[in-house]
């Protein structure tokens, strides 16, 4: 029995050795230039949805709903979190609704202003040098020759720089502000590796609900 043994031995210990000795390659991730890299599309942005009751006799089909009075209005916000932890999705949800609440303000009013500027700035520099060369009288004369008098002399350099600049800029302002009444947040949700969404909604039935707790609670 002990030969069987010993071979089983050596057959398992030849195993484990050329496990231990094979080698394994991990190719990491490709990185994509800049230039190639797309924004992801893998969900679709909402805005400003308004709810309408159908008037009697119509709603079975949404096509065929005749629109009555107005029920509710959603509006839905996003804001990226820049990170997976738990501030991060907390200050992403914050943001979202805030933007939310923005955009619900801006689709009630808001004002617009344009205002364009023209600035043009220009610049003349113009430079004169004359330069005439004179013979040199004291004591020691001077040969000078006509060749010689021709060399740099009895000349005018006459240098005229002109530089425009021209700046336009163009202004848009948009200001949009009031109170909110009766808005609550009616979803929250993760939609991207690192996107959140909230959509906050109004309706008569939160309308009326806020305008009881005013009463009973002031403010």
């Amino acid at each position: 029995m002990k030969p069987p043994l010993v071979f089983t031995a050596i057959l398992i210990c030849s195993m484990i050795s050329g496990c231990a000795g094979t080698k394994q390659t991990v190719e990491g991730p490709q990185i994509e230039a800049l230039s190639s890299q797309k924004l992801s599309s893998s969900f679709k942005r909402q805005g400003v949805k308004i709810e309408w009751e159908c008037s009697w006799g119509t709603g079975l089909i949404q096509s065929l709903c005749i629109k009555g009075d107005f029920r509710a209005i959603e509006v839905t916000g996003y804001a990226t979190s820049n990170g997976n932890s738990e501030n991060n999705r907390e200050d992403a949800f914050r943001v979202a609704e805030l933007q939310a609440k923005a955009k619900l303000r801006r689709f009630l009013a808001e004002d617009v202003s344009s205002t364009q500027v023209v600035n043009t700035l220009t610049k003349n520099i113009e430079k004169a040098n004359d330069r005439i060369k004179n013979r040199i009288r004291n004591a020691e004369e001077v040969a000078l020759s006509d060749e010689d008098a021709m060399k740099e002399s009895n000349w005018a350099v006459r240098e005229n720089s002109n530089d425009i600049a021209r700046t336009v800029t163009d202004t848009i302002r948009t200001q949009a502000s009031g109170i909110l009444r009766g808005v609550y947040v009616s979803d929250e949700q993760i939609v991207d590796r690192q996107t959140a969404k909230v959509t906050i909604r109004w309706d008569r039935d939160s309308d009326r609900a806020q305008q009881i707790m005013r009463r009973k609670f002031g403010g």
